[in-house]
């Protein structure tokens, strides 16, 4: 029986990674960078510094990471402030309510700094849903290994065998089942992989359906 649900943050619970990618693209150009969808698929999941060491690796070591990554902050940002933002992922109007109804604890679990899940909480309208949350910034070691989810579950004080993560990127899927913890997988930008097929308890189709999978587990 699970008693909590983890949630990976961005491509999860808020349309970000579409968003985020968009705007990588669009301040490529000014760091004499061409990036590809397939590359910045390979990014999702990790923490700044592990991204960063993909990034040099494929770009060189000379490259202007801070100011791109500046750049790709205020464009993120700018077209929000337009009315173009990222938006609340399909069946979390669902699942939000249903959660709170029956008293399951609830966390997040990202790989994103602190600072900033804080600052896309708040813009979305969800900071008050997610008392607990857990940037990649708060734990020795990001996803794959399991320390945000390890922490997650530490802070709300339930073992990690009762609960569920909830995710949409592999190293998110590696992560939770190295913490003990069921998955379910969301598709977002990357679609499930045999191990992930293998490794998840659900690959669905949107958040609505995690209903599903908790109330088959009560009892």
């Amino acid at each position: 029986m699970f008693q909590a649900v983890i949630l990976d943050f961005d491509g999860t619970l808020l349309d970000t990674e579409q968003h985020n990618f968009r705007c990588w693209q669009l301040t490529a150009q000014d760091v004499g960078i061409e990036l590809t969808e397939d590359f910045y698929r390979s990014l999702v999941g990790l923490t700044l510094e592990d991204s960063n060491q993909l990034l040099r690796a494929q770009y060189g070591q000379e490259t202007p990471l801070d100011q791109w990554r500046a750049l790709r902050r205020t464009k993120f940002y700018q077209l929000w402030d337009e009315g173009q933002g990222p938006g609340w992922k399909a069946g979390l109007e669902q699942l939000l309510p249903y959660l709170n109804e029956r008293d399951f604890k609830k966390a997040i679990a990202s790989s994103s700094l602190k600072a900033e899940l804080n600052n896309k909480l708040q813009r979305a309208q969800l900071f008050e849903h997610f008392p607990i949350c857990v940037g990649g910034d708060e734990v020795a070691a990001g996803k794959p290994q399991p320390d945000v989810f390890l922490e997650a579950a530490r802070q709300l004080e339930i073992e990690p065998g009762h609960c569920l993560a909830v995710e949409d990127s592999i190293m998110g899927v590696i992560a939770a089942r190295a913490a003990g913890m069921q998955v379910v997988f969301i598709p977002d930008m990357i679609p499930p992989d045999e191990r992930v097929r293998r490794d998840c308890l659900a690959v669905l189709p949107s958040l609505a359906e995690v209903i599903g999978i908790l109330e088959s587990r009560e009892g």
